[in-house]
């Protein structure tokens, strides 16, 4: 493990400490205060848990990958895809759509930045 995952593990388990002994913090007040700030206790609660949440939840986006293509070229490919399939067909045969689709799988292939050997 890298030297900023165990320093990510070190602090999550730091936070987490700290989560419970909030947590038993706000157990052991409504012991001693009884039920008349329950809901303050619990707001203080729920404020806690949401930011634990929020940031577990920006930790995993931040994990996953983001892609920024547009549909355009995939789109554009497939409406084409028909018109080209029938021109390769009525000229060269089944050895004209398979050239057809092998272009348009390559030019899609190509757009995702993807290498062949990752897809097949």
């Amino acid at each position: 493990m890298s030297k900023s995952g165990k320093d990510k593990d070190k602090k999550e388990r730091k936070e987490a400490k700290s989560t419970r002994e909030e947590l038993d913090a706000i157990l052991s007040a409504r012991q001693e205060l009884g039920t008349e700030y329950n809901e303050e206790l619990a707001d203080m609660l729920m404020e806690r848990l949401d930011g634990v949440i929020d940031r577990r939840v920006e930790a995993r986006l931040d994990k996953s990958p983001k892609s920024s293509l547009s549909p355009a070229v995939p789109i554009t490919t497939l409406a084409l895809a028909i018109p080209l399939t029938a021109i390769a067909a009525a000229m060269l045969g089944i050895r004209g759509v398979l050239i057809v689709w092998a272009a348009l799988i390559i030019v899609n292939v190509l757009y995702s930045g993807k290498k062949l050997g990752d897809i097949f």
